[in-house]
């Protein structure tokens, strides 16, 4: 839109004029304020002279008052340790559903499952043992054929 450069343009020169019109030599003579009469004098004595004192009265029993205080203070940021019993001890109900489905139609599920991760952990270490075995006797294989 071409509708920004004569704004602005316009804004410029708003701005020329304003400060043409409140610079002092630009104006006319400058006019004084006149303040109206003041005696300082008078002022000063009515300051200065005693005031009479006046006591306070109140006829009304005024209830006593009381004042009660407390600080409540918000826990922002838990321990490591408290976060970690927050979000991973279980209730009583998630302890009992637990046990539930870890028996099912009267297998203890849980005792099956931790026998076959013994079994398929022992696997992979027999594994890993066979492959070392091989690599080895390649090694002393291409060992002799230097020899």
């Amino acid at each position: 839109m071409t509708t920004t450069a004569p704004t602005a343009a316009a804004a410029v020169a708003f701005a020329l004029v304003l400060l043409i019109w409140t610079t002092p030599g630009a104006a006319a003579a400058p006019q004084e304020v006149s303040l109206p009469p003041v005696n300082v004098e008078r002022i000063g004595e009515a300051l200065k002279a005693p005031r009479p004192e006046k006591p306070l009265k109140i006829d009304v029993a005024l209830p006593v008052a009381t004042f009660r205080t407390s600080v409540e203070q918000r826990v922002y940021l838990l321990t490591f340790e408290e976060l970690l019993r927050k979000e991973f001890t279980l209730t009583p109900f998630q302890r009992q559903a637990r046990e539930w489905s870890a028996q099912c139609c009267g297998i203890d599920l849980v005792a099956l499952l931790n026998s076959l991760d013994k079994k398929l952990r022992r696997r992979e270490e027999r594994k890993i043992r066979e492959q070392v075995l091989r690599e080895l006797a390649e090694v002393e294989a291409a060992a002799l054929k230097k020899q």
